[in-house]
């Protein structure tokens, strides 16, 4: 007999059984169009309580290798990601300016820099996801990303997470079980940043060193993340 999720699943998506040549979780998560409220109770209970306070270096760590995990993810990877997107801060709040086909940052009349969007946290999440996009959880159970990931940090991490994880999948069945773990780790990193683009930016030099300079980052922040 089926549940009464899948009952559920099925009157919303009728088409859904039969679309999908992948695995419901490689699917990018901008492109689910509902909102199903299946994975959304732990967010939401999650996002009743008061945010956390300032976390410890170590706080950090343990919540964020406790996901990792959960998501069935490499820790040096996680641990990489929040390095290389806020050196683990979970405060930070990095606008993203408008730029004109030159690459030039635009001003508006005033002479002040038009910021296109914001990324908030410990992970970097950007503003156009934030009440919008919908990841998974460790259960498979899909949950929007809400406004709490910008002051709460675990909220924030659990989001981050998600997204690695759907990227991290993508890259793994892209690239085959003859792709090193660094490869694997630099394109998820470039899948978090640029979606589909993802390969464009992984070109080395003849060092072997990612040409792109925020793949670079990633790159030298991975390679001496622990393993704890």
């Amino acid at each position: 007999m089926k549940s009464l999720a899948n009952i559920l699943r099925h009157l919303a998506h009728p088409h859904d059984l039969h679309a999908e040549t992948l695995p419901s979780h490689y699917r990018h998560p901008q492109k689910e169009s509902a909102y199903l409220l299946l994975g959304q109770g732990t967010e939401k209970q999650h996002a009743a309580q008061p945010p956390p306070a300032t976390p410890s270096h170590k706080e950090i760590l343990d919540y964020l290798g406790q996901l990792a995990d959960q998501y069935d993810l490499p820790r040096k990877l996680v641990y990489g990601v929040a390095d290389a997107e806020s050196s683990f801060n979970p405060d930070l709040v990095s606008p993203n300016y408008k730029r004109d086909h030159h690459h030039r940052i635009v001003h508006d009349e005033h002479g002040n820099p038009v910021v296109k969007s914001k990324d908030y946290g410990l992970m970097q999440i950007n503003s156009p996801r934030i009440g919008h996009d919908l990841v998974r959880d460790m259960n498979g159970h899909r949950f929007k990303i809400e406004d709490n990931v910008i002051h709460d940090w675990k909220a924030n991490a659990r989001a981050g997470v998600a997204i690695i994880k759907h990227a991290h999948d993508v890259v793994t069945l892209s690239e085959g079980p003859g792709a090193s773990s660094e490869d694997v780790a630099l394109g998820t990193y470039s899948y978090y940043n640029h979606d589909h683009s993802w390969h464009k930016f992984l070109e080395r030099d003849k060092h072997g060193v990612p040409k792109d300079g925020a793949v670079r980052n990633f790159y030298n922040k991975f390679r001496i993340s622990p393993i704890r």
